[in-house]
């Protein structure tokens, strides 16, 4: 009842954030194509503009061409989801560590880990070369099936927790802020490099403006 709900909203255009929302995991269409798909194998269910609908454990995000969506968790924290992407919740908890776990299958997306004094945060983005660990933090993530899995580390809320990534290969990176890591195949061997940012890094992620802060400031041209 709540799916038929939600959905009759989001065709009428409407945001229909059930009692409770606030609490939960929020999907929103900041413009263009924005759909859901539930874990019950039913077609998508499109997201009207400026509509928004509350997500469960699996529900998967996807975006169309020229389009960006949200999801707004309960601790503050904050996924946009760039053109022609698709990401799956895989689960999300709030205790005394918020924990949420994504899995980025193709496309763009940012994700600016937050939460109030005091508290912690543990989320988790699987991509197809490994596990990226986030503490508290703002970057971007890509997955391009010929470009492999590029990763933006921005600024961090505390400079002793970077962002951890772990490959499939069991090799493992950590990634301060103001840093990059480029995960691609190379001859069968998957090859990974962690290095500064750069101006056309930034320039990949473009579609979400410019990062609130960046770690040793904006890299010249």
């Amino acid at each position: 009842m709540k799916r038929s709900i939600l959905a009759m909203g989001a065709l009428l255009g409407l945001s229909l954030l059930p009692a409770g929302a606030a609490d939960d995991r929020v999907l929103q269409n900041l413009h263009g194509s924005v759909s859901w798909l539930t874990n019950d194998n039913a077609a998508p269910h499109q997201v009207a503009p400026s509509a928004a609908v509350v997500l469960s454990d699996d529900d998967v995000a996807e975006t169309g061409a020229n389009s960006m969506g949200q999801i707004a968790l309960a601790d503050s924290s904050r996924i946009l989801i760039g053109s022609n992407s698709v990401l799956k919740l895989d689960s999300f908890s709030q205790e005394q560590v918020a924990k949420a776990h994504f899995v980025l299958f193709l496309g763009k997306m940012r994700f600016v880990v937050e939460h109030p004094a005091g508290a912690k945060a543990n989320y988790t983005f699987t991509t197809p070369t490994g596990e990226i660990a986030v503490r508290g933090t703002q970057g971007d993530v890509s997955v391009d099936p010929l470009d492999g899995v590029r990763v933006n580390v921005y600024g961090l809320s505390d400079p002793a927790l970077p962002v951890e990534i772990a490959m499939i290969d069991g090799s493992h990176y950590s990634v301060q802020g103001g840093q990059k890591i480029w995960m691609r195949w190379i001859d069968g061997k998957l090859i990974a490099k962690v290095t500064a940012l750069t101006k056309a890094e930034l320039d990949r992620f473009s579609e979400f403006g410019m990062p609130a802060h960046i770690d040793g400031g904006v890299p010249a041209p």
